[in-house]
């Protein structure tokens, strides 16, 4: 067992409003009823940790945590990724073309019409960038002219309503067709070969080539279809760009913990800034809560000693800051530990302004990204750790959907398949997720 200096309490967490003097576990919006062991860890070795966290602990800056996982309402588990075999999802590829494609072109996603309200002067102001817009045919003078879009809303508002201009002192014209007997074809021409799509005729061509080289009968040759090369995460994130694309975004990796770097410090303004924006807007925090003291205790104070530690990584060892620029503007902040074995997600932040980039999952696809890219040059770096997963919480359950993912079981700290444990979770909130040995 790793040696390492700590100091060691007992926490028990209760709802709030419980009249006990405890402390409340909260995730995303949820406060469940836990019990915990605890401790304050002035020195850590990320050896020392990595042991920790592959027996269920986690960090929030010093403090080092592991729930008592039969005592909880909502039992948390580890969850870890397979870096080397990540596939992606379909949604997920969708996500990585909506980022390309607003850096690319600034094309924002279409989140649906946006509420038209009248203005103080009575008059009716549409976002143009955010409003869906249709032509609207016009008629003028008895005749049909396609106007240039604008926004039309179908709410019965005075104020919110948009209608066709119509010159009503000329009568309107209807539109009438007579209906013609069909012209009887002649029927297919016998003389030309028949339709087929190109594809098709392409396989026929080969078949008669292959049989006429082996000197067989075309019926003999079975041409097995190619399936095109599955693209991989860096294909999506190292798509083409144009010379000038609309956005440009940059990803630096700083130094946090006790050997802040002076990137770090020259940007703590501007990261305390979306941290504050962040926890205000999605966890509904109040402004007095999202101080200095408090930030630098969660994210930025870290027990890991820095350095490479013999390692073959070309990054050091220890606690960092993975920050995303979008055009020299900080937008988001993910935290991240990197240890001998794993890259661990502590925390991610950004500015609610660019929630419809999905930064949540893009950063943890970004950060995937980081740990295959570490795996090229040390081979022992081969895990993403996201940490808890709450079957139960459906803030929690997305992580499932990262393939291949895998649970740590609460009796044997084995890695269990996900899929694999679902349907046991589904019965029993806490469960043995390791079937071998389960009888002894």
């Amino acid at each position: 067992m790793p040696k390492f200096y700590a100091t060691w309490i007992f926490i028990k967490l209760l709802p709030v409003g419980s009249g006990d003097n405890t402390h409340s576990f909260k995730t995303a919006n949820y406060i469940y009823e836990s019990q915990a062991m605890g401790m304050w860890a002035h020195t850590l070795t990320v050896q020392s940790y990595q042991w920790l966290l592959e027996r269920g602990w986690r960090r929030s800056g010093r403090y080092c945590y592991k729930p008592t996982m039969e005592k909880c309402c909502c039992p948390q588990y580890m969850i870890r990724i397979s870096a080397k075999d990540f596939r992606l999802t379909k949604s997920q590829k969708k996500l990585l073309k909506k980022v390309h494609r607003y850096l690319s072109t600034g094309e924002k996603p279409w989140k649906g019409l946006e509420k038209v309200k009248p203005n103080s002067a009575g008059s009716v102001s549409v976002d143009m960038e955010t409003t869906h817009c249709k032509p609207i045919m016009a008629l003028t003078d008895g005749v049909s002219q396609e106007r240039p879009a604008v926004p039309f809303c179908d709410n019965n508002d005075a104020h919110c309503l948009f209608t066709e201009i119509v010159d009503k002192n000329k009568p309107v014209e209807k539109f009438t067709s007579e209906r013609k007997p069909p012209i009887k074809g002649s029927g297919p021409n016998s003389e030309k070969p028949k339709c087929g799509k190109a594809k098709q005729r392409r396989l026929e061509r080969k078949r008669q080539k292959l049989a006429a080289q082996a000197n067989i009968d075309p019926s003999e040759v079975i041409l097995l279809p190619k399936k095109p090369a599955e693209k991989t995460i860096e294909d999506f994130l190292n798509g083409p760009m144009p010379d000038q694309p609309a956005h440009r975004l940059e990803i630096k990796l700083v130094k946090s913990g006790d050997e802040l770097s002076d990137s770090f410090h020259s940007t703590f303004k501007q990261s305390l800034a979306v941290y504050s924006k962040y926890q205000m807007s999605v966890h509904k925090d109040k402004p007095a809560d999202c101080n200095k003291t408090t930030f630098e205790g969660f994210l930025v104070d870290s027990p890991l000693e820095t350095g490479h530690q013999g390692g073959k990584s070309p990054h050091e060892y220890g606690s960092f800051h993975q920050q995303y620029w979008l055009d020299d503007k900080l937008i988001a902040v993910g935290v991240i530990d990197i240890l001998p074995s794993y890259v661990s997600s502590v925390y991610l932040y950004y500015d609610p302004v660019y929630s419809f980039l999905s930064l949540g999952t893009y950063a943890a696809l970004r950060e995937i990204a980081f740990t295959r890219n570490l795996m090229a040059v040390d081979p022992d770096i081969q895990f993403y750790c996201m940490g808890y997963y709450i079957n139960s919480c459906p803030k929690m359950r997305y992580k499932a959907n990262f393939s291949p993912s895998f649970l740590l079981c609460p009796k044997t700290y084995t890695w269990q398949p996900v899929e694999n444990c679902r349907p046991k979770l589904e019965c029993n909130a806490y469960s043995r997720l390791d079937e071998t040995n389960a009888g002894k």
